[in-house]
């Protein structure tokens, strides 16, 4: 029924974590060894299902080339929107 459909995830992570009251967002903080962002997308990477990782940033963010992310296969960068609804879209 799939065979023929290319499946991506969209992972919105465009948010400044203005309520976390952090030096960072939400997203980069470490959990263990590796940010959370890294954590998520590791994991969906991993997925036969998965063509590609569609990760939504803001435009403004010094954190995601440094953070392990970018190099890995099949990961795409884009803008996020305003809203969380704005950067699935």
């Amino acid at each position: 029924m799939l065979e023929n459909i290319d499946i991506y995830a969209v992972i919105p992570a465009a948010g400044v974590g203005k309520r976390m009251a952090c030096d960072r967002p939400k997203q980069y903080l470490k959990l263990l060894d590796k940010t959370v962002l890294h954590h998520t997308v590791q994991t969906i990477n991993q997925l036969a299902i998965v063509e590609g990782v569609v990760v939504a940033i803001s435009s403004g963010d010094e954190y995601f080339a440094t953070c392990g992310v970018s190099s890995m296969p099949n990961v795409t960068r884009v803008d996020g929107g305003k809203e969380r609804v704005d950067s699935v879209l």
